[in-house]
This record gives structure tokens, C-alpha cells and sequence, in this order.
């Protein structure tokens, strides 16, 4: 009995032997088991890591590598099409998905496929042509005819009753002629009809001063206005706001909400722009004011650059607003220098640029610089994006793409009785 116990215990103390020595022989497998799976998923996040930071500096280096050569997309002779007349004047404006082509023979809108959406015939000796969205209004310069349009064709004509200086035309075809005679200036508004409205503002060129350049906010109730005055033998500058809608009747009969001189003191603003209908800018010949029109009674300056050096040339698209200037630093080599500015004022870059440009358009977050037929291209961070020569003349430039592609970037140019498209890549 004694002995079958003892055979018993000395079976089950093997047992467990067995069975320790087996649990530690798994133990051993599921732990190697373990550091081969961590040793996997260890490589695969390498190999994953490595793959996504490849793949991401090759979008980053396609995204930003500066394009080497171009392609013709497709070119039109617009001196072959039936009906086309040479002209000693031609203009280009970027307008609506294409440009609108101006001459003193008429104007023409074509897209950016290359198609001819309608022409305008009329004779003008200076034609002054003004877009804003899919509206344009152009005018003979010291006659009395306007012509508005917008991307479907001729919408209305006008005749003034005094000749005309300068036009603004809103987003909705609402346009603003400015005229003048030998003793005051008037600003007369149109309907997109060619309809006078009963709005008009005097100005005693004597008192107020000689108007130089107007701008309508994109809805067509603000306007804003440089007018340049002789004060003690020297020239002052003065910026007027106006209202058109019924805040303006409230401000009475000229519907003057702000006016600004102190601000212009010694300098004259030769350009007046609006953004859209909140944001403003007067250039004037040392720097940028840049306004808010946000309280309609009320429009302030919300940032005024300071810009040392003789500005060259000016461009504004959207929400950007560029200048290039002479650069007056003897250490710096170029030139010029490219400042592109947010509509509220902020810069965005400044670029020392060696390019002598004749052409200065943004488009698309994009910025052209452009002489005979040379093209330089600026990104929004200020990175050369193209610098070479095309087959043609250049006298405008606009960006088909939203922004610079991996695979290049489709742009329209307008030139000498051409106009084509061509892919930067």
C-alpha cells in the first residue's frame, strides 16, 4: 500500500515537471513569438515612416521645384478671325475665365479655351474699360459713350452729357462714370441697362479739387474717390468715401461717410482700389493705406504702409495687393524689390527681384512679372516658380489653375493679336 503511494506521488511530481518544463518551453515560443511581432510591426512602421516621408518630400519638392520649360496648350490668331480689324491700340484685361481684348475698333471676351464669346464693335479714340466679376463697362476717355457687358454679351449703352474721365462698374453691372467739365467734376451713376439713375455728385474742381481716380465696392453702394487740391501753392491729396445705398442719403446731399487728407499730407494717391466691400487701398507716392469699410458710416484706416522707396508698378486681384518698387539698398544687388500684401494690410513677402519688368499682373494667388517674352512667376510664399522666355510677346498674363500643380500649371497669354494658353512644367 505504502509503496503504491510512494509510486503515485513520484508520478505526479514527474507530471509536474513535465508540465512546468512544457509551460516554460511556450512561455520561451509565445515571448519569441512576441519579439518577432514587435519586430515586424517595428519594421513596417520604419518601412511605412520612411515610405510617407519619401512620398511627402516628393510632393513637397513637386509642389515647389521652380518649373523648367513650357508646352502650347493652344494658340489663336485673332487677326484671322472673320470680322477682325487691325488696330494701332490693343489692351488686354483679365476678365471673367478668360480676357477681354480692347482696341479702338472694339472689344472682344474670350475664354480661357480660346473661344470667342461675343465681340463689341464701336469706335472710341481712347477707350478706358473697367471688370469687376463678370461685369465690364468701357468708355471713351473725353467723349460720352460707355458700353456695359457682361460675360453673355452687351447689357445696355450710355450717353453722358459731359465727357468722361474715369469709370467704376460694380459686380451687378451697376457703373459710375466720372465727369468733368472746365469747372467741376460730377459722378454719374448707370444701371447695367445703360438707365441713369438719380444719383449725382458735384464737385467744384476750385473747392473740393481735381479728381484722379475712382473705385465702386463689388455690390455697387461705396464708393471711394482721390481727389488732388491746391492748398497754399502746394498739392494736397485728400480720399473720399462715399455711400450710395440709403446710409448715404442720411449723410446728405453728397453722401459723404469719410474723408481722409491728413493721412495724404504732402503726397498725391494716384490709384484707389476696393477689394471687395469691406476692404479698400489708396496708393499714393509713399506707401499703402489700406481701409475698412465694415462700419458703413465710418470707414477707418486699419493699416497704413510706409513704402520708402519710388514704386514702379501695382497689382490687385482678390485679396492681394502687390507693388514693385525701386530698390534704394546699396548692398542689395536687384534692382527691385516684390512686396505682396493681404488686402487688409499684412505682408505676406517681400522679395528683392532683379527682373526689369514691363508687366505686373497677380492672378490666383499667383504673381506675374513679364517683359517682351520673358516670364517670371512668384508662388504666394515668394518662390520662383518659373523664370524663362516663351514663343510669344506678352502683354497679359492670367493663371487657369487655382495654384502650381505637381504636374505643372496652365496659364493664358495674351499678345499681339494672339492669344494662347501654354503648361508651365
Amino acid at each position: 500500500m505504502a509503496d503504491t503511494y510512494r509510486e503515485n506521488r513520484k508520478n505526479e511530481l514527474r507530471k509536474r515537471i513535465v508540465d512546468a518544463d512544457r509551460l516554460k518551453q511556450e512561455d520561451v515560443r509565445e515571448s519569441e513569438a512576441r519579439k518577432k511581432k514587435r519586430t515586424r510591426g517595428i519594421v513596417v512602421i520604419l518601412v511605412v515612416s520612411v515610405a510617407a516621408m519619401l512620398l511627402a518630400a516628393g510632393i513637397y519638392y513637386l509642389l515647389h521645384r521652380r518649373y523648367q520649360g513650357f508646352s502650347v496648350n493652344w494658340s489663336v490668331d485673332l487677326t484671322a478671325e472673320e470680322g477682325a480689324v487691325e488696330s494701332d491700340y490693343e489692351d488686354y484685361l483679365i476678365y471673367a475665365d478668360g480676357f477681354l481684348k480692347v482696341t479702338r475698333d472694339g472689344a472682344t471676351y474670350i475664354n480661357s479655351a480660346g473661344k470667342t464669346i461675343w465681340n463689341q464693335s464701336f469706335e472710341m479714340n481712347n477707350p478706358y474699360a473697367t471688370v469687376n466679376g463678370d461685369y465690364c463697362a468701357i468708355g471713351d476717355q473725353g467723349k460720352t459713350s460707355i458700353f456695359i457687358m457682361n460675360t453673355s454679351g452687351t447689357t445696355g449703352q450710355a450717353e453722358t452729357n459731359l465727357p468722361i474721365n474715369k469709370l467704376a462698374v460694380s459686380e451687378t453691372g451697376v457703373t459710375y462714370a466720372l465727369l468733368e467739365d472746365s469747372s467741376a467734376s460730377y459722378i454719374t451713376v448707370f444701371t447695367r441697362e445703360g438707365a441713369a439713375l438719380d444719383i449725382s455728385i458735384k464737385s467744384i474742381l476750385d473747392g473740393d479739387g481735381y479728381p484722379v481716380d475712382i473705385s465702386v465696392s463689388p455690390d455697387g453702394t461705396e464708393l471711394i474717390t482721390s481727389f488732388a487740391y491746391i492748398d497754399n501753392g502746394s498739392i494736397g491729396n485728400k480720399v473720399i468715401f462715399y455711400n450710395l445705398d440709403e446710409i448715404g442719403q442720411n449723410a446728405g446731399s453728397n453722401r459723404v461717410v469719410g474723408g481722409f487728407t491728413d493721412d495724404f499730407a504732402g503726397h498725391l494717391a494716384g490709384r484707389v482700389h476696393f477689394s471687395d466691400n469691406i476692404h479698400a487701398q489708396a496708393f499714393y507716392d509713399g506707401g499703402i493705406a489700406f481701409f475698412s469699410t465694415k462700419v458703413l458710416t465710418s470707414p477707418e484706416i486699419i493699416q497704413n504702409v510706409e513704402i520708402k522707396d519710388n514704386i514702379k508698378a501695382i497689382s490687385y486681384s482678390g485679396e492681394y495687393v502687390g507693388v514693385l518698387t525701386l530698390n534704394s539698398d546699396e548692398n542689395v544687388p536687384e534692382a527691385y524689390n516684390l512686396i505682396l500684401y493681404r488686402d487688409n494690410g499684412q505682408q505676406i513677402f517681400s522679395v528683392p527681384v532683379g527682373f526689369n519688368a514691363s508687366g505686373f499682373d497677380i492672378d490666383e494667388g499667383m504673381v506675374f512679372l513679364y517683359n517682351d517674352k520673358n516670364l517670371r512667376v512668384y508662388d504666394i510664399g515668394g518662390n520662383i516658380k518659373f523664370d524663362g522666355s516663351i514663343d510669344k510677346s506678352i502683354s497679359k498674363v492670367s493663371s487657369i489653375s487655382k495654384a502650381a500643380g505637381p504636374l505643372g500649371m496652365d496659364l493664358l497669354i495674351g499678345s499681339s493679336g494672339y492669344m494662347e494658353s501654354i503648361k508651365l512644367k
